[in-house]
């Protein structure tokens, strides 16, 4: 439908050059000498251009027709020749496809880790030990330290019980000593006043006195001595607290060198990084030894259709699908087919403006006999043969 249009067109601009013409024939013999220059100039100017274009336009047709007829030499190949041709093309698509699979993979290590990693790739091995060890005893040492705050919460409450026993034996004492003094002089008052004997009953409260003392002073010794042992015990809590806390900071800032150093955050990502480092240098591997395998059979491909005379071997290339798939190999010709016919129209259509041009210039000199000299002058001076 596009080429039917485009002929048409084609034709409606060679009817209306025509036309031009013959309006241009009824009006050559009126013109003066420079109006004639100014059309032989533009004539000229249209003819130099078609002219270039009709130079490019052969020079495709001819490398189309090239391309048609490699494609017969490849054809009309030995079978032997042709399975060398035909292995060397099927290891260069398989390894394009490997390329390009590497080339569009996403599963990459960021720039700055994977120079990180190249960097120190030799220690990186006893690196990860190392910081998997490291962020072992950390962890062991966080768990020393939820101990001893457990312990230390613990020493503190039982001094914190002792103290307030302390305080309340203080108050009993205090208490109790009222109540003696104040039993024993009610007795002592009763004895003198109602003359009733009241040893027995004051030497009750004396002995009441007395075992309330014994208990007081034996409580107040086991709260001295909890006091003692737990201000003995606290002290000894936060001097082990202060060294783990010392083991825990240098602990940390080994491991955030560590991490800065490789440009991770922890083993477990350095451990992911590092694998996927290991697989890039295995695929970069790959790619090089792929890119030379490549060559390789480039070069093959290249010698079998120089050794059948093909022309533009290197195409064959990018195109080495067409030679295992017959059905490319037919989409590649009739492709080829079609350029070369559009390619001929185009000549054609070009021949056909040349000519139209020509005429018009022929025109111009026979109107008027006196501007055959200027015709051939512009058309010279444009390299126009006249």
């Amino acid at each position: 439908m596009r080429r039917r249009k485009r002929k048409q067109q084609q034709e409606e601009q060679a009817l209306n050059a025509k036309e031009a013409l013959r309006q241009l024939k009824r009006s050559k013999k009126g013109l003066s000498r420079e109006e004639a220059a100014q059309i032989v100039g533009v004539v000229c100017e249209q003819m130099e251009e078609l002219g270039r274009q009709a130079g490019i336009s052969q020079r495709e047709y001819e490398a189309v027709t090239s391309y048609l007829t490699d494609m017969q030499k490849i054809e009309r190949m030995d079978p032997a020749a042709r399975q060398n041709l035909n292995d060397a093309a099927r290891n260069i698509i398989n390894l394009t496809k490997e390329r390009v699979k590497y080339q569009n993979s996403s599963d990459r290590v960021p720039v700055q880790q994977y120079r990180a990693m190249e960097r120190y790739e030799r220690e990186i091995p006893d690196a990860l030990k190392n910081i998997y060890e490291q962020e072992q005893y950390r962890e062991m040492i966080h768990s020393d330290l939820r101990q001893l705050d457990g312990e230390r919460a613990v020493i503190e409450y039982e001094k914190e019980s002792a103290a307030d026993k302390k305080i309340f034996l203080r108050n009993l004492a205090f208490g109790a000593g009222f109540l003696v003094v104040f039993l024993f002089l009610t007795l002592l008052a009763m004895n003198m006043i109602t003359g009733t004997d009241m040893l027995l009953p004051m030497l009750l409260v004396l002995a009441l006195a007395a075992g309330t003392v014994a208990y007081i002073t034996a409580a107040a010794g086991r709260c001295g001595r909890v006091l003692h042992e737990s201000d003995y015990k606290l002290n000894r809590v936060i001097q082990l607290t202060n060294k783990v806390k010392i083991k825990l900071v240098n602990c940390t800032n080994a491991l955030d060198y560590a991490y800065e150093k490789y440009q991770v955050e922890s083993y477990r990502e350095l451990t992911a990084v590092w694998e996927k480092y290991v697989h890039t240098k295995d695929e970069e591997r790959r790619y090089k030894k792929s890119t030379e395998l490549l060559e390789h059979y480039n070069r093959e491909l290249m010698d079998a259709l120089l050794e059948e005379e093909v022309k533009d071997a290197e195409i064959w290339l990018y195109q080495a699908e067409a030679l295992l798939d017959e059905k490319e190999m037919v989409e590649v010709r009739h492709h080829l087919n079609i350029r070369r016919q559009k390619i001929r129209e185009r000549l054609e259509f070009n021949n056909e403006q040349l000519a139209m041009c020509r005429e018009e210039l022929s025109q111009i000199a026979e109107g008027n006999s006196a501007y055959a000299d200027l015709v051939g002058k512009i058309a010279g001076e444009h390299g126009i043969s006249w």
